[in-house]
């Protein structure tokens, strides 16, 4: 049997790790809850389920902080899109998210695995549904694909969700699309037949993926990670029922966490106004 690869030996993981993640923690006075929620038996295969912000900082965060608590790096399951645009990521752990790319992940001895089920439909969805789970294509289909990862792999999935996730970056870029409606104008234009609507939906992934992180500032909000109780598969459940009751499970606990949505000044004040 393969081997699992030690992310968290290669050059760029140790940097980030080591330099960048320990300021980003001071940044945004970064803190962890809900450790006794993670499996205790080591040999549980655990499946990591998140919510898909505009920026993708806290992805990263989230990712160390999983190798905090269980002393080995997720393997990310990501859109192949920005496995091929950021091929960097493949030393981090990421890797294009496929279940039999996740399968292959526990098999060869990975005890984790992340993934964020709204994909970029969750990420591009707008300001004004932020912290709105969508666990759906772009053809409108729910995605069961991470239940189906769990069902194989008889292992659970741990829900994560970051406090004020979204308001720890700004982009103005998407923020001036969104307010003009330029954005909106866009999604219409998304419905075109012949194809045309298509190219337009393939165009904004590519233009999200370019400018989601660069174009994106850092708010020093204050941002904390709690794991959620951990949701297995009850007996005889299909894939698609073990995916909608992980998708209402994890909506209930957003709302719980981040309740009325986004709002920066609160993220501020939860740092500062105390």
């Amino acid at each position: 049997m393969a081997k699992p690869v030690d992310y968290a030996s290669t050059w760029l993981y140790r940097v980030l790790y080591t330099s960048l993640y320990p300021l980003l923690v001071t940044w945004f006075d970064w803190t962890v809850q809900g450790h006794e929620h993670l499996p205790k038996d080591t040999s549980t295969k655990i499946l990591f389920v998140g919510y898909h912000t505009t920026h993708n900082w806290d992805v990263l965060m989230m990712a160390m902080a999983i190798k905090d608590a269980l002393g080995e790096p997720p393997v990310g399951l990501m859109h192949s899109a920005y496995v091929a645009l950021s091929p960097w990521v493949s030393y981090l752990g990421g890797v294009e998210g496929t279940r039999a790319n996740a399968a292959d992940a526990y098999q060869r001895g990975h005890r984790a695995c992340l993934v964020l089920p709204g994909g970029v439909e969750e990420a591009v969805a707008g300001f004004e549904n932020a912290y709105t789970v969508n666990w759906k294509s772009a053809s409108g289909r729910d995605r069961t694909g991470f239940a189906e990862v769990v069902l194989q792999a008889g292992g659970v999935i741990v829900p994560v969700v970051v406090q004020n996730a979204q308001e720890m970056c700004f982009s103005p870029v998407f923020f001036l699309s969104n307010v003009s409606g330029l954005s909106r104008v866009y999604d219409t234009l998304m419905t075109l037949p012949l194809g045309i609507g298509w190219f337009l939906w393939q165009l904004k992934q590519v233009l999200w993926l370019l400018f989601s992180f660069g174009s994106s500032i850092p708010l020093p909000v204050k941002a904390t990670l709690k794991f959620g109780p951990p949701l297995q598969p009850l007996q005889h459940e299909s894939a698609a029922a073990f995916a909608h009751r992980v998708a209402s499970s994890y909506a209930a606990m957003l709302a719980t966490e981040q309740p009325g949505g986004l709002n920066y000044t609160r993220a501020l004040q939860a740092r500062f106004g105390r």
